[in-house]
């Protein structure tokens, strides 16, 4: 069996799929990682940036660059938290919800357009064998990782590798 060249195009798909999906994200006007932010913040009303950074496995730094430009764009506001003055709490706003919805329903088409042609019972096909082998990759170390955390481990790996 020819591995090789399916994880080619395994991995060519995903590239592909990023490539287009930072496309469809600079044509809404946000930038890569705000749509997981404005997420976590409507998921999670009045959570606090230490909180969001923690969640969604960014800096402190980054999270805060993130943060000024979505409060800049009128996506995302703080408030003072009412028991702590030391605390601000933060809430997507009316069109923050609305440019997300938007960049979901642009994803959704992408998705859409990715699987066309397949079946609903190959698509599912698909998805089984990407669990079965990332089972077969997996170990207790990485086995309960979001893809934001696989995402920092190997940035933390490709840093050590410098």
């Amino acid at each position: 069996m020819q591995y090789f060249e399916a994880v080619g195009a395994m991995h060519r798909l995903e590239l592909l799929r990023r490539i287009k999906g930072r496309a469809l994200m600079a044509d809404s006007g946000l930038h890569p990682g705000q749509p997981r932010m404005l997420d976590y913040i409507r998921s999670h009303p009045g959570c606090t940036q230490k909180e969001a950074a923690d969640e969604l496995d960014v800096t402190p730094a980054s999270a805060a660059a993130s943060l000024k430009r979505l409060e800049k764009a009128g996506l995302v506001r703080r408030r003072p938290d009412e028991r702590d003055a030391r605390r601000n709490c933060l809430f997507i706003t009316d069109e923050g919800v609305s440019r997300m919805e938007e960049n979901q329903r642009q994803f959704a088409l992408l998705d859409e357009r990715m699987f066309r042609g397949m079946t609903e019972a190959e698509v599912e096909a698909f998805r089984r064998a990407c669990e079965k082998m990332f089972d077969n990759l997996a170990d207790e170390s990485c086995r309960h990782l979001t893809v934001w955390k696989l995402n920092r481990k190997i940035r933390e790996q490709e840093e050590k590798d410098k």
